[in-house]
């Protein structure tokens, strides 16, 4: 009996000194009062501490863990702390003048694992669980199974309301991965059947000075898209991006504003605004300040080079490159133009986009500036115009020419307008001279430059005129009788 009594009290012992290695003796009771029902232990001001292996409380090579206060050399740290070789987590104050705890991931530059993980499970006994998000080292945060191959099962859920002043943020997304692959800062994907879904709302008010619903900064991309909407519809009101500005009512504004605002160097195939299908514009767009130009000019003598234009009738080939309408268009050839406006010509070089919104080619092709046509045009109509004032004046004073030589050699003269006109090919023009007159049509371009001349023979008859002969535009033909104008008249070549 006395053996088993003394091998009860050594055994007693070794617990005793083997589970304290704290300064002073345990304390067997609890000499103040405990306002908490139940409570088993009490320790004073310090830190508690499990060496769970190696030889010294280390960050390299030990295991252990402590909570409490500790005091690390430049302040207190209150929490927990769960110590692994090269990498430890903490959870508590930083310091004792610290606002906000903190939950602090640490881990050695040389150790690969430096994530710290959300999981979730649904049992004690098994270590299996559910990553709901990782946070990383650098400041990203992900939530869900962001390594997966295919992604998913990602899952993004973000709330953020902010009243503070200043610059708040509600969600900044960075993504600095590596140059291969596809990379996607933000995506919301939207599954749900209802009426109206939204990928992204945001809302803001209060009166800020400057308010931004999105911002966007790309540097450096080879095919960049600040914002890129792909929309498949089944019918029904459909917007790719749809921009809206209103006033409260009674409120007027001279400010500046924009539904949606474009802006690009003007330089070679780079445009303020794209658009691949028809456009409508209900307002003005264009600017056409004196304030805005220099080495300004008027436009003159481009009447000869507008009659080398063939204004022309034309449908679109089905094109897969292009949305381009199925109507009947009417318009110029690209390559006509430029043979005589090259300035308003311009070669567009489109990238080639494949179903993964990968670039894998240019389609080129040419596009006229129709807006500058528009001055050019003016500027003809207004030489043209100067050219049939005179006619009209020589036409008046060949007038009283044509009644003098009437009356003197008591015949008449007569020419009709040219049939058809405008005409493609050919044209009859029917005329009468008196008798043993000697006449003829002398064909003339709209500057008064010589094109051909038809000498009459019969004193009744017609003329057949052929394109061939005198070329196409805009003619005034001409009966002539002892080198006196009798009458003119226009005709059309097309």
């Amino acid at each position: 009996m006395k053996k088993v009594t003394l091998l009860i009290m050594l055994f007693s012992c070794a617990l005793i000194f083997a589970q304290n290695e704290s300064s002073g003796g345990i304390a067997t009771t609890i000499t103040t009062p405990s306002p908490i029902s139940g409570e088993t232990f009490r320790f004073g001001p310090g830190i508690v501490t499990q060496l769970d292996s190696g030889s010294g409380f280390g960050f390299t090579n030990d295991r252990w863990f402590s909570m409490g206060r500790l005091f690390t050399g430049s302040q207190n740290v209150y929490g927990l702390r769960f110590q692994l070789p090269n990498r430890a987590i903490t959870l508590g104050y930083q310091d004792l003048n610290d606002t906000n705890p903190r939950i602090q991931w640490i881990g050695a530059s040389s150790f690969s694992g430096t994530d710290l993980e959300f999981r979730a499970a649904n049992s004690f006994t098994s270590t299996s669980s559910t990553l709901v998000a990782t946070m990383t080292n650098d400041g990203k945060t992900f939530f869900g199974k962001p390594f997966t191959s295919t992604g998913s099962s990602t899952r993004v859920g973000v709330d953020y309301t902010d009243i503070s002043s200043g610059s708040r943020t509600g969600v900044e997304v960075q993504n600095t991965s590596g140059s291969s692959g596809s990379a996607t800062g933000f995506r919301s994907v939207n599954n749900v059947s209802c009426y109206v879904k939204t990928g992204l709302s945001i809302s803001s008010s209060g009166g800020a000075y400057g308010d931004t619903g999105v911002s966007v900064s790309l540097r450096d991309g080879f095919y960049s898209s600040g914002v890129s909407a792909f929309v498949t519809a089944n019918g029904g009101y459909t917007y790719g991006v749809s921009g809206r500005i209103t006033l409260p009512s009674g409120v007027t504004s001279n400010s500046f504003g924009a539904g949606i605002y474009g802006n690009s160097a003007a330089v070679t195939n780079r445009f303020a605004g794209y658009f691949d299908g028809n456009v409508t514009v209900n307002g003005m767009f264009t600017s056409s300040d004196k304030k805005l130009k220099k080495e300004i000019e008027t436009e003159e003598n481009v009447l000869e080079k507008v009659m080398e234009l063939d204004a022309v009738t034309y449908k679109f080939k089905a094109n897969d490159q292009l949305n381009l309408p199925q109507e009947l268009q009417h318009g110029f050839i690209a390559q006509n133009i430029e043979e005589v406006f090259p300035e308003l010509v311009t070669t567009i070089k489109k990238p080639i986009i494949d179903k993964d919104n990968k670039m894998t080619g240019e389609y080129e092709y040419k596009a006229v500036n129709y807006i500058g046509l528009i001055s050019v045009l003016t500027s003809s109509i207004q030489e043209l115009n100067e050219k049939v004032a005179t006619l009209e004046n020589e036409k008046r004073e060949n007038a009283s020419k044509e009644n003098l030589l009437e009356e003197v050699e008591g015949a008449t003269f007569s020419m009709e307008q040219n049939v058809p006109n405008p005409f493609n090919s050919r044209a009859t023009i029917r005329y009468t001279l008196p008798e043993n007159a000697k006449a003829n049509i002398t064909i003339f371009d709209m500057t008064g430059k010589y094109i051909r001349e038809y000498d009459l023979s019969n004193a009744k008859g017609q003329l057949v005129i052929s394109s061939d002969e005198i070329g196409k535009g805009m003619f005034l033909y001409s009966l002539i009788s002892g080198g006196e104008i009798i009458m003119t008249k226009k005709m059309i070549v097309k």
